[in-house]
């Protein structure tokens, strides 16, 4: 058995590991609240139950951002490490991906993982640089990532925000990045018994 046989399936556990004992679990210990109220307060019991509404959920935006940003730095490192194996160079992130899959030959919009691979390392290059290229393009290709209709997050900073600074991100998201990159190294993975699709 060559190492190059062995990296997807390492690759794999280890992205699971990450995801389940870091990511989920630092998510769980996070309060988040579904509705925020906005107005007047009556007490100042009231007003302060409401910031910290505000504050927890703003918190737990950035939280899931910076593991938005921190998967996606992973799966880049694992790919340009099974590229340097079997010889494949790449100047861009997208090229990199789309020669990593042609060395399994696997169809990456067939397989469904394609939009999410692309929106997870899109959301990455919006959390790391702010408003530019990648935030147009990201709005255009996963509007939902701004579409607020309960307002249930506000940004804290005062003056205006920035497009970049009202992503509003959730749990789910990045559960759909991280079953795209476990379901990318279980298509390649050559040994027996793959985990092809994995569900959480």
């Amino acid at each position: 058995m060559n190492l190059s046989d062995q990296l997807p399936r390492v690759f794999q556990a280890n992205a699971d590991r990450f995801y389940q004992r870091v990511i989920i679990a630092t998510l769980d210990q996070l309060p988040m609240h579904d509705v925020l109220t906005v107005g007047e307060a009556k007490t100042f019991e009231e007003f302060a139950g409401s910031c910290a509404a505000q504050v927890d959920n703003y918190t737990i935006n950035e939280a899931i951002k910076a593991f938005a940003l921190t998967f996606d730095g992973m799966f880049e490192r694992q790919l340009r490490r099974w590229a340097t194996v079997h010889g494949v160079k790449a100047k861009t992130w997208d090229k990199l991906l789309k020669k990593c899959a042609q060395i399994r030959s696997l169809d990456l919009e067939a397989n469904e993982m394609s939009d999410n691979l692309v929106e997870m390392h899109l959301v990455a290059n919006v959390i790391r640089h702010g408003d530019g290229q990648s935030c147009r393009e990201l709005k255009v290709r996963a509007p939902g990532l701004w579409d607020n209709p309960s307002r249930d997050y506000y940004d804290l900073v005062p003056g205006p925000s920035p497009a970049s600074d009202e992503l509003w991100m959730q749990p789910n998201d990045l559960q759909r990045y991280a079953c795209a990159v476990f379901r990318f190294w279980g298509n390649v993975d050559p040994l027996p018994h793959a985990a092809l699709n994995p569900l959480y």
